[in-house]
């Protein structure tokens, strides 16, 4: 029978792929900024918006459905039944998105004109229609793939759309970019069907290969598998899709309200592409650290659910929270001591840099609702994961109506920082509800922030010494990073945060269980 990799080596792989992923991907949209400027980062993050809408309608939370629900079944040896519940996952997924493209396909210009209220968008979402099934089927296969732990096809297939897609970006805007900005969005988003294309054929491939190894035979012994699938996609598909529409309109009220505080024009838009195209990604971009974290999450929190060992799976997800905050400290003291650096060196815009630094303190609150919404969907409770998305949703929308145009950025700004503190309390108090965990604010709080500063301090010092005037922006901020991380770590140990005991997982991954383990999560983290 073919090995299992162990969840170290699966998180790891994924790990890997996905900030090289995210890295090529940051890269690249400093490469498309610099390309068509904060006016056509504004039209691409508009169109954006709707396809993230489209996205979600075609998903459904059929990929996450498939990853629990296989993993389920794969933790009592029953292959078969995975597969017949990717089967019929397919078709649902296969349903959904055809729906979107054909909606995308025809009512691309009265959305163009009448929701996103620029014509420039109707060929851009053309173009982006066909993808559509592609991203769905892909994500279901995907969904399969991390159930199995072998994680290595979509850990390739990520990085094979995403090397495509900016390739084929580069070769059209060559010729498309002198047309206008309206033709350089098109450019962009055609590379973005292409790069789904790239990804579907090789991970059906790597399903189709791996469907052909020598398993024992087995009979489909599940029943009612589209149900079960309906009863975890529901309330998904409810949640995303509602807050998807309601971040559309959130996006198109922004820039309304924009254009009522700057006037009538371009400006407008190019606030806004600063705003939600330049400075909200360099925000996010850190987050890649944890997402194939996330990603294996769900999975394997349902197999320790499934083994009905609270204690272990309490403990699995205090040492989860624990790491998610000492993560998200940390990135609060690079954009603290470094805003001015990134922003330059990012987008030569020392305004992006400041706008960073307001918003760096909201770093951990966004690590920690990412990680416990993916610990409560592992644990069924996906209806109140709804109800709070919404409820942030209807939130950020009355903020965005009444503050953004009377004060401009500042109102953007508040509305994010209340958002955030706002979901990360809900998610956080109600996984402190459904479990008997108990919050160590000095291991989790107190000790990295002592950390925090002691680096942020050391960093200072550095500069009141000069070591960095005689460097460019980008050797002082590698010098700063390296000085930043190593008293960071020091500090960490120093307080007793950390310990050695705790790196006692890396080790040859060649010696850790090869089959799913009901320790497995317990071992990894």
């Amino acid at each position: 029978m073919m090995k299992a990799p162990s969840v170290v080596a699966g998180t790891v792989l994924l790990s890997a792929s996905s900030i090289f992923v995210r890295m090529m991907g940051f890269l690249f949209r400093i490469y498309l900024s610099n390309k068509i400027g904060a006016e056509g980062m504004g039209l691409y993050t508009l169109i954006m918006s709707l396809y993230a809408l489209g996205a979600t309608v075609s998903l459904s939370g059929v990929s996450m459905a498939v990853s629990k629900l296989a993993a389920e079944e794969l933790a009592c040896g029953r292959r078969e039944n995975a597969r017949h519940i990717l089967k019929r996952a397919l078709y649902l997924s296969l349903f959904f998105s055809l729906f979107v493209c054909a909606v995308m396909l025809l009512f691309a210009r009265p959305i163009s004109l009448y929701i996103l209220k620029d014509p420039r968008c109707e060929v851009p979402l053309m173009l982006l229609a066909p993808g559509m099934p592609l991203l769905s089927l892909s994500a279901c296969f995907r969904g399969y793939f991390i159930a199995s732990r072998h994680v290595g096809n979509p850990a390739a297939a990520q990085v094979l759309e995403q090397v495509f897609k900016m390739g084929f970006i580069i070769l059209l805007l060559a010729y498309w970019l002198p047309k206008g900005i309206a033709h350089a969005c098109a450019a962009v988003v055609l590379g973005i069907t292409f790069g789904e294309l790239i990804c579907f054929i090789y991970t059906v491939s790597g399903y189709l290969i791996e469907k052909k190894r020598p398993f024992p035979n087995q009979e489909v012994t599940i029943r009612g598998a589209t149900a079960k699938i309906l009863r975890i996609i529901i309330p998904v598909s409810i949640s995303s899709s509602t807050r998807s529409a309601l971040r559309l309109l959130e996006d198109v009220l922004i820039l309304s309200g924009f254009r009522r505080y700057i006037g009538a024009g371009s400006g407008a838009t190019e606030v806004y592409g600063l705003l939600k195209g330049m400075v909200m990604p360099l925000l996010i971009f850190p987050l890649s650290l944890l997402s194939a974290f996330v990603v294996t999450l769900t999975p394997e929190i349902s197999r320790l659910g499934a083994s009905n060992d609270s204690a272990r799976l309490e403990r699995v997800i205090s040492r989860i929270l624990q790491i998610t905050c000492i993560v998200g400290i940390f990135i609060v003291v690079i954009f603290m001591s470094f805003s001015f650096e990134i922003g330059v060196i990012a987008y030569n815009d020392e305004s992006a840099g400041r706008m960073l630094k307001q918003m760096a303190f909201l770093c951990p609150f966004m690590c920690v609702e990412m990680v416990v919404v993916s610990i409560l969907y592992g644990l069924g409770e996906q209806s109140a994961c709804m109800r709070y998305s919404i409820a942030d949703c209807l939130l950020r929308i009355a903020m965005v109506a009444v503050l953004i145009p009377s004060n401009g950025v500042n109102g953007f700004i508040w509305m994010i920082v209340a958002s955030n503190l706002f979901t990360s309390a809900l998610h956080l108090n109600k996984l402190l509800d459904i479990t008997k965990i108990n919050l160590k604010i000095n291991d989790w709080i107190v000790k990295p922030v002592i950390a925090a500063l002691c680096a942020g301090q050391a960093v200072r010092a550095a500069y009141n010494f000069y070591l960095f005037d005689s460097l460019s922006l980008w050797q002082g901020l590698i010098l700063g990073l390296i000085i930043l991380t190593a008293v960071y770590v020091l500090a960490l140990f120093s307080t007793g945060c950390i310990s050695r005991g705790d790196f006692a997982w890396i080790k040859p991954f060649s010696r850790l269980p090869v089959k799913i383990q009901k320790n497995s999560l317990e071992i990894a983290y």
